[in-house]
């Protein structure tokens, strides 16, 4: 009796093992000399391979954009959710960096080519934390940069980044009543508003340098020197004026603390009319058209490009 119940729970323990090895399955990423620790429920088994094919080409668009990948490790956590595409993310530092993204059961590889998710969250790692009230800078760079990083990766067309703007941007600007950046948390101010500073700031430092400094000399100064999201200064964070203070020393301009200092507290309203025709690029809907006689058409170019 002794044994048979020793042979019983010796197959209920291993039973066990093999339950929790298919409920949590588990794959390394190398990007660089990054290393991605990737994490899925069972339910997600079946497209594991295209989940890993995806992870790998948004983790090296990221990396692309930044020279390297801007954490030197992530635990990356897919949870399974009915239907198909990519649902929400989240991404925190609280024991590391940590990004947590909802993922269809039934996602298909165009589902997951055309995902922006995970870009934006992956590119939340290479900015410190700022302090909640000017979550628009973290939000809206990754709305911003997570385009671009996709169109110099080759996975996102030029086109349909630049239609996103001129169909989106404009949801940034402050509406009647509204304050200025750090003063207003709606989502619209937060994401577009946020990405229209960073928009107006590229194209002004590429301006004032001849266009020989970017917005993302700028990003990739900030993440040395702080280390990111995830960095030395994570528990503390790092103060938003000392940020862009790093980030102007790198493009010999002060293009990012003039912007802030206008747009932190009042509610600033460039001409996007204007900004459009300068960079040569109209349209409607899906249809879009650059013109390369406009007079920032090369720095319009140059920012979708990379070069």
């Amino acid at each position: 009796m002794t044994f048979r119940f020793l042979i019983v729970s010796l197959l209920a323990i291993a039973l066990l093992f093999v339950r929790s090895a298919i409920a949590d399955e588990r794959a390394s990423l190398d990007v660089g000399d990054a290393t991605i620790v990737v994490e899925w429920d069972e339910a997600l088994a079946p497209v594991s391979s295209d989940l890993k094919q995806w992870v790998g080409h948004s983790a090296r668009a990221v990396a692309r954009y930044y020279g390297r990948f801007p954490a030197k490790r992530l635990s990356l956590r897919l949870e399974p959710r009915s239907g198909g595409g990519v649902g929400g993310g989240v991404t925190t530092n609280t024991d590391g960096a940590q990004i947590e993204i909802r993922v269809g059961t039934s996602v298909t590889r165009e589902q997951l080519a055309d995902d922006w998710v995970l870009v934006h969250e992956l590119v939340h790692l290479a900015l410190p934390e700022v302090g909640r009230r000017h979550n628009w800078l973290a939000e809206g760079l990754a709305t911003y940069v997570e385009g671009i990083a996709r169109a110099q990766a080759g996975t996102r067309p030029v086109a349909d980044v630049w239609s996103e703007f001129l169909r989106s941007m404009p949801v940034g600007l402050p509406k009647r009543g509204e304050g200025g950046l750090d003063e207003t948390h709606t989502w619209a101010r937060t994401y577009w508003g946020g990405a229209l500073f960073c928009l107006q700031a590229d194209v002004s430092i590429r301006e004032q340098s001849g266009n020989r400094h970017t917005l993302r000399d700028a990003l990739v100064a900030i993440l040395a020197a702080t280390g990111g999201y995830a960095g030395p200064s994570a528990p503390r964070g790092v103060d938003i004026n000392e940020v862009f203070r790093i980030g102007d020393r790198a493009t010999h301009t002060t293009v990012l603390t003039d912007l802030y200092t206008r747009m932190k507290d009042s509610p600033d309203a460039p001409d996007l009319d204007a900004l459009w025709q300068r960079l040569g690029v109209s349209g409607h809907g899906s249809r879009i058209e650059f013109d390369d006689r406009a007079s920032l058409a090369t720095i319009r170019a140059d920012i979708t490009t990379g070069r």
